[in-house]
């Protein structure tokens, strides 16, 4: 006998309710972002147009660096959305745990009403036994008629509500299979999805770190970007990488690696390349 154990959806949903809060403030982000990114092409404006010893105005490098966290702000979108994807997908598990429940409903009540047509039935069967004549005793004819109508009913009803409790029980394993399969299903793609989302969104803040101090390169006379104290960085990172070189265009940031976009590979060469500010970034 297979024993059905009713779904608790309490954890579940408090997850859904903390994941859609998560969402929530993470898509506040957005416009206290775009905000500051306005502010910052305002005061690019206000810059001055030429600097000496230097071939790009500080305002033309302002707002490219404004145009650079503003690609930063895009990639973290990427992600948010991915989380919401994964919210709605608990959405569904949720809705099925609801099914199984009204199932399991069902099935007491059709257990309850079997167990009242079987009483009826042996009821009726008893009372029948009890007609039976002895051997020798008076012809049936002088017994009352009896009527086989009601016992053929109630042969009926329990029939039928065996039936109902089969049909009942084969639905609800159905959908009790359905369930185990929708948790692993959810958790192995929108999980991971969330994941994958999460590894592109910090790939594209990388690369776009990256143009940033390339486009800060053309404030220098030297062409250097001016490395900070040592005392600025934790313990544990690494030294700024200094083999950066001008160049005259920014890295393209149109394209994602083909390792981020496809399969399962490690990530360590390209985490052990950052410098501590992309780290931090991450």
């Amino acid at each position: 006998m297979t024993v059905h154990r009713p779904p608790d959806s309490r954890l579940l949903s408090n997850l859904i309710i903390h994941e859609k809060e998560y969402t929530k403030h993470l898509s506040a982000l957005f416009p206290i972002s775009h905000a500051a990114l306005a502010s910052l092409s305002a005061f690019a404006a206000a810059s001055p147009s030429a600097i000496p010893s230097s071939s790009v105005s500080l305002a033309q490098t302002i707002a490219t660096i404004v145009d650079i966290f503003s690609g930063a702000d895009d990639a973290l979108q990427l992600y948010n959305q991915a989380v919401e994807n994964w919210r709605n997908q608990l959405g569904h598990l949720m809705k099925l745990e609801e099914d199984i429940s009204a199932i399991l409903r069902d099935r007491e009540i059709l257990v309850t009403r079997l167990l009242k047509v079987s009483k009826s039935s042996k009821t009726t069967r008893d009372s029948r036994s009890s007609l039976i004549l002895p051997s020798g005793s008076t012809s049936f004819t002088s017994l009352p008629s009896t009527n086989s109508t009601p016992h053929g009913s109630s042969n009926t009803k329990l029939l039928q509500a065996q039936e109902e409790l089969r049909a009942c029980e084969a639905h609800l394993a159905t959908k009790e299979l359905e369930l185990e399969e929708l948790r692993v299903s959810i958790a192995r793609e929108g999980l991971g999805a969330r994941c994958r989302a999460l590894v592109d969104c910090g790939w594209a803040w990388g690369e776009t770190g990256k143009q940033g101090l390339l486009a800060l390169q053309s404030l220098n006379a030297d062409g250097q970007v001016p490395e900070p104290p040592l005392a600025t960085f934790p313990l544990h990172s690494h030294l700024p990488s200094t083999s950066i070189t001008p160049k005259k265009k920014p890295l393209p940031s149109s394209a994602l690696p083909s390792h981020v976009t496809q399969g399962p590979i490690s990530y360590s060469s390209d985490i052990s390349s950052l410098t501590p500010s992309q780290s931090a970034s991450q």
